[in-house]
Order: structure tokens, then sequence, then C-alpha cells
């Protein structure tokens, strides 16, 4: 499936990061606020962005404040044959506080079968003793998480839709069932379904009508969806 054309929207900035940046600046200075103690900021830009956008977090929030920059790794789409072809996307983590929530319990992912740690431990040079967690080992900060195949029934034709996994994987480390996960440029409105799905309280929001409407449309099937579930399960 192609880009939905009733999801149509500009993404091109007159003068490019001359302008891109205050306009940045300007909206962080407005959500920093709404941050949670131990809330989470999380940036997703690609490599023509990312580094000036690091600076001005550091500025705005202190560099002490960033926990990490997480690689998301995807494949498909074409090849160049000029350079080395651009399949990663950079999220800044930066935290509000100095003890920022994560669940990393949440979020782990299964050894690999190679791993001799896996099938046995490993034991210290003092003797004690290690086993492996029977959910798996943490996720580090290079995600391999696929874009959304063309034929998936998640995709919903906007041209910028992120993968619920990759969504989800944050919402999980970062928040509790019960907090609130915002989204002021939910696009798509993946944020808000993946929020929705892991029992979270969500607020959304775009300049776009199309954003608006996309969302508006996936967080109703997940409402249809649910109900479903409750009357089965009754």
């Amino acid at each position: 499936m192609g880009p939905d054309p009733r999801f149509a929207y500009g993404d091109r900035w007159p003068g490019r990061l001359a302008s891109y940046l205050p306009w940045l600046e300007e909206n962080l200075r407005a959500l920093l606020p709404l941050l949670a103690p131990d809330g989470s900021l999380v940036l997703h830009l690609d490599q023509r962005a990312v580094h000036y956008a690091k600076v001005l977090l550091d500025r705005l929030l202190g560099e002490e404040r960033f926990v990490n920059e997480i690689i998301w790794h995807y494949t498909g789409g074409g090849r160049s044959r000029s350079r080395f072809s651009n399949k990663h996307d950079t999220l800044l983590w930066y935290a509000a506080g100095p003890r920022p929530r994560f669940n990393v319990d949440a979020v782990r992912v299964p050894y690999e079968p190679t791993s001799g740690y896996a099938r046995g431990g490993i034991v210290s040079k003092a003797g004690k003793r290690y086993l492996p967690h029977p959910a798996g080992t943490p996720v580090d900060d290079v995600w391999d998480i696929p874009i959304i195949n063309p034929m998936s029934r998640e995709r919903v034709g906007y041209p910028t839709q992120k993968p619920l996994a990759l969504l989800e994987r944050l919402i999980a480390a970062l928040t509790d069932p019960g907090d609130l996960v915002i989204d002021l440029f939910c696009g798509s409105g993946t944020t808000l379904v993946a929020a929705a799905r892991l029992g979270r309280r969500w607020i959304g929001g775009d300049r776009s009508p199309a954003a608006i409407a996309c969302a508006r449309q996936r967080l109703g099937r997940f409402r249809i969806q649910q109900d479903r579930r409750q009357r089965r399960s009754a």
C-alpha cells in the first residue's frame, strides 16, 4: 500500500535548518514544563538534524539530563549505489530529573541462541553464580525493528508512519500503566495507539487535519477491537 492521498502533508522547511531549529526550540520550551519529575522526553530525528537538536537540548535541559542516543535500524526500501544507504533514525532520550523512570524488565529481548550465558549463566571470580533472566537480556541502544511491511494490516497509508513495535518499546520502558504520554506531533497516531494498547493515558495533537483524521480512525478501530475482546471474555 502506498501513501494515501488523504493523508498528504507538507514536510519541507523553507530555509531548512535555519527555519526548523528556531521552530523546534520554541516548541521544546513550551513542552518541557509539562514533564513529570521522573518523566522523559524522546525526540526522533534523522541524520540531517539530530546533531543540532542534541546541542539544543543540552542547552535547554542540561548535559546531565541526556540519557541515551537510541539508534533505530531498519531495512527495506531502496539501496544507494553512490554512498552508504541511510537505514537508521536517532532517538534522543532526555530525563526531566535525576531519576527517570526506566522499566528494564519490560523491554528484555531473547538471548542469542549461541549465548553460553543463556544456557547456563556465568560464575564470577569470587565464585558467585549469575543465572540468565527468564525474560531475556536487557535491550541495548541499537534497535533492529523493521519498517512496516507494505502488505501489513498495520499500515494506514500515512507517509511517515512508524511501527507500533518501536513506540511500544519506548512507552513500556519509560512509563508505567496509567501514566500520561503526550505526542503533539502525532502524525499517523502510532504513539497514541501504542499508549492505549499498553494502558497508558495519552494526549495527541498535530497541526495537520489529515494527521488528526488518521489518528482518530486508528484509535476508533482500536476501541472497537478492545470492545470485542471484552465481550468475548465476559
